[in-house]
């Protein structure tokens, strides 16, 4: 049954690893990383430690960390993940918690969201504007763009030979 949970809780925080590692070996140390930070704020395990070192590890930046698993005393040591960027890492730290915890109906944070799109589909996306908040909300609830509409792209009916508004002349046929 804890494998099954372990496994549930991976699939749901695999997309956010994906957008933040691209190699197994970073997102198998940012997952650990993640996972242990969790740990103290749900009160399971106690940060010990936390020290730089120049020690040289595959995906791993130069501080390690030590947690203490509170119910049984052992003792783990963690590198920080090097794909993790400090300045987000508050911000990962809370979606990883959202996701982790199955919650149905939250939002990824909006600073986020758009850490991670806003260049690459926001700034170019049909749905800008206050008038399409519904369609912008989707995608915070989706953590991905999943409504991007490229602004510059033809309309979607252009291409199906429908003039303004989908009128088709009556003398063409619908596979003309």
């Amino acid at each position: 049954m804890v494998y099954k949970a372990t496994q549930d809780i991976v699939r749901r925080v695999m997309p956010l690893l994906d957008l933040l590692a691209t190699r197994t070996v970073d997102k198998a140390r940012l997952l650990q990383y993640l996972s242990a930070r969790s740990g103290v704020d749900w009160g399971v395990l106690e940060l010990l430690l936390e020290e730089e070192d120049d020690a040289a590890e595959i995906g791993a930046a130069d501080r390690t960390l030590t947690f203490r698993d509170r119910s049984s005393g052992a003792e783990h040591r963690i590198r920080y993940p090097a794909c993790l960027l400090p300045q987000i890492e508050p911000l990962v730290l809370d979606e990883y918690k959202r996701l982790a915890g199955g919650r149905p109906l939250t939002m990824m944070n909006s600073e986020l969201f758009e850490y991670f799109f806003a260049e690459s589909h926001c700034a170019r996306c049909r749905w800008r504007g206050g008038e399409h908040t519904q369609i912008q909300r989707e995608c915070h609830y989706a953590g991905r763009p999943v409504n991007f509409e490229d602004r510059d792209a033809p309309p979607p009916d252009a291409a199906d030979g429908a003039g303004p508004g989908g009128e088709r002349d009556s003398g063409v046929g619908p596979f003309a």
